[in-house]
């Protein structure tokens, strides 16, 4: 226990006068006058005893009344000392994400987590210490004084960044392990977003507070429309024909059934425009078809009008067309017809043949699909070559032809992946199922007719593979072996067809599927043509770099923007992490000198704030738990004071309390002593 005032202790001294008093007045003799021994009779008996207790009493009371009063000017506290705000550090957390930009009057939330928190430090001693963390200052940084504090406040600005409570205690277990044996009070200005503020709650590590105060922010009624997502269908875009482009869009907060109008722009060119209608279900979904006129790297924004909450109107999507699509056809005895026919049937196939006996390895980069027709034997620049691609990203197709050594064949397969070729078998299989849901066979047609003819083989080599080689059968024979099986392999994706392309070995050739099929790899080749990231994503960014030099870094740049972000050698190429590097959404460039190519990225801000879905007093108690939690608004600070919020139990007030009381009780004894001696009084005349 401590005292706020403690020299007033020394007016406990007073507590003698009553003392004093009192022993005085037991000396003192009253002389009475009566005539004879009728008065003796009449006097009200009181024993000396009781008169003794009735003079303790008043005594008893007379002290307490002084040592209550003495109290109260000294005000008691227990604990330390919760107004010296000089001996505490107090930590204050702006929420500055884009949620907090909802308006609240004529101030957004930001302005007055801002100017509350402006507040609270004005109203400090001059000689306090604060701690200031935001969502993109996450790190506390040494304490700071008032005015250094108050400039700090003034530099908050908007950002994409999310910051949680784990993140939030995280950041104050580090400070305090830096300024040790510090008392420290954590001060919150947060909307309180379930969604972000509350994520991975149950691994909160929790400092030592004294307590944690919230300042809880709202809007009124808040609703928000924001495009949640779009995604080209084909995770190739093709400026020979229109591209479907799914577009999300959904609606959170009160249910205003809220209408807009969709744009889509390439560049600064507005290419389609569609009403949006979120109807009771508070979602829009459809299907555009996008038309890209030119080649190259195509910045595509997709926006819509919506107040107040604006930050996710707006989705980037950076993808890259090529005017033209190379094949390179690797075969022992030249083209067959049906492939050259059927990479004839699309414009723009620029198709070149080699010998698998002379490959010219330096130029495959070019080529987006690799066809090793009908080959018997895997050279070892073949291997090479093909293994070199693989890493590269790009898309591999195999089909095997007379092979007359299969164990050597596979031992040169392996070289590529775990993958492994039976002996031939002559019988007829059928084909009797196919995964519509993968890429390559999700949506090749409007429609497949239910009596459609899978392919029939008569001879096929059984495929055998290990988890490793990350096999995906496409269509499937009965006994369960694959006909068109995938594999992915270092960065890119190798498809073996069981049997070799001519009409002797199976009629896959002239089948429903053969045309669309060979289009869909040809224009999924590469890695990396399409870019919407969000910011915050920990997921790395992979480009494919041949013969990379180390010592040449990769960088993020826009306009005078100029970042270099994590990165790290990946294969023959490097994995980026931007998450840290990119603060506001936006359209980037990545280049280096290792590479000619120059990569464009479409930044958005996360859509989980869009969500407008808030946690309850319940739910950060129970995070926060044991720690105190005291919730403040401006009813409690304009009665209390920012400093009065730290100590509730005002124990002054009860000591004068109990002062008003002893003097309540010390009053009615005396009155009732002086009723008591006019009785005798009038006893006495009688």
């Amino acid at each position: 226990m401590g005292f706020l005032f403690p020299l007033f202790l020394l007016a406990g001294l007073s507590l003698a006068i009553p003392v004093m008093i009192h022993l005085f007045n037991l000396r003192r003799y009253k002389r009475i006058d009566f005539p004879d021994t009728r008065f003796l009779r009449n006097i009200q008996l009181s024993t000396k005893r009781q008169s003794k207790i009735r003079n303790w009493r008043l005594l008893l009371l007379r002290m307490l009344f002084l040592a209550a009063v003495i109290l109260a000017f000294a005000q008691p506290y227990f604990g330390a000392l919760k107004n010296d705000k000089s001996k505490d550090i107090t930590a204050i957390y702006i929420d500055n994400s884009y949620s907090m930009t909802i308006g609240n009057g004529q101030e957004n939330l930001l302005q007055l987590a801002k100017h509350k928190a402006r507040q609270l430090i004005e109203s400090s001693v001059e000689n306090a210490r604060f701690v200031l963390i935001s969502n993109n200052k996450k790190s506390a940084m040494r304490p700071m004084l008032k005015n250094e504090a108050l400039q700090a406040l003034q530099e908050i600005r908007p950002t994409a960044q999310l910051f949680s409570l784990s993140q939030l205690m995280n950041s104050l277990n580090a400070a305090e392990s830096n300024e040790k044996n510090e008392n420290w009070n954590l001060y919150c200005f947060t909307d309180l977003q379930k969604k972000t503020f509350l994520d991975n709650v149950a691994k909160v590590s929790l400092p030592e507070l004294k307590a944690v105060y919230f300042y809880p922010l709202a809007a009124n009624k808040p609703s928000n429309l924001y495009i949640d997502t779009a995604y080209f269908l084909s995770p190739n875009i093709d400026n020979r024909q229109p591209n479907p482009l799914v577009v999300k869009v959904r609606q959170s907060g009160v249910n205003n059934n809220k209408s807009s109008n969709l744009q889509i722009s390439i560049g600064n060119q507005v290419r389609a425009v569609s009403n949006i209608e979120t109807g009771e279900r508070q979602e829009w979904t459809d299907t555009l078809a996008l038309q890209l006129s030119s080649g190259g790297w195509q910045d595509i924004t997709l926006s819509l009008q919506d107040h107040p909450v604006s930050f996710d109107d707006t989705f980037r999507i950076a993808a890259r067309t090529a005017p033209e699509m190379s094949v390179l056809v690797v075969t022992e005895n030249g083209i067959n017809p049906f492939l050259q026919t059927a990479l004839r049937t699309y414009e723009g196939f620029k198709v070149k043949e080699e010998n698998a006996s002379g490959i010219q390895k330096d130029d495959w980069q070019q080529y987006g699909l690799i066809i090793l027709q009908n080959i018997g034997s895997i050279p070892a620049g073949l291997q090479t070559a093909v293994a070199a691609a693989l890493q590269r990203g790009q898309n591999v197709l195999m089909f095997p032809g007379a092979i007359n050594n299969v164990e050597s064949f596979n031992q040169s397969l392996k070289a590529w992946g775990d993958i492994a070729l039976e002996k031939i078998d002559t019988a007829q299989q059928q084909v009797v199922s196919m995964q519509e849901a993968h890429p390559l066979l999700q949506d090749l047609f409007e429609k497949i007719p239910d009596n459609v003819q899978l392919p029939t083989t008569v001879e096929r080599y059984p495929i055998d593979a290990s988890l490793t080689a990350n096999q995906q059968s496409l269509m499937t024979f009965r006994d369960g072996k694959p006909f068109l099986a995938q594999y992915s392999l270092g960065q890119g994706k190798m498809y073996i067809c069981a049997s070799p392309l001519d009409d002797r070995s199976s009629n896959f050739a002239v089948s429903y599927f053969f045309v669309p099929i060979l289009y869909k790899m040809a224009i999924q080749s590469g890695s990396g043509n399409m870019f919407a990231l969000n910011i915050g994503s920990m997921q790395p960014l992979w480009l494919p770099v041949e013969g990379s030099d180390d010592r040449k870094v990769w960088h993020l740049s826009q306009n005078s923007f100029d970042a270099i972000p994590s990165q790290r050698p990946s294969g023959i190429g490097v994995e980026l992490f931007i998450n840290k590097a990119v603060n506001e959404a936006g359209f980037y460039r990545l280049h280096s000198e290792a590479s000619k190519d120059t990569v464009h990225i479409g930044v958005n801000a996360m859509r989980t704030e869009s969500v407008l879905e808030y946690a309850s007093k319940s739910d950060v108690e129970t995070a926060l738990k044991p720690n105190r939690i005291l919730w403040i608004d401006d009813r409690s600070i304009a009665k209390n004071g920012w400093n009065e919020a730290k100590a509730p139990f005002p124990f002054w007030k009860i000591c004068v309390m109990l002062g008003l009381f002893c003097l309540s009780a010390e009053t009615y004894m005396l009155l009732r002593k002086k009723k008591i001696s006019n009785e005798d009084a009038a006893l006495q005349s009688a």
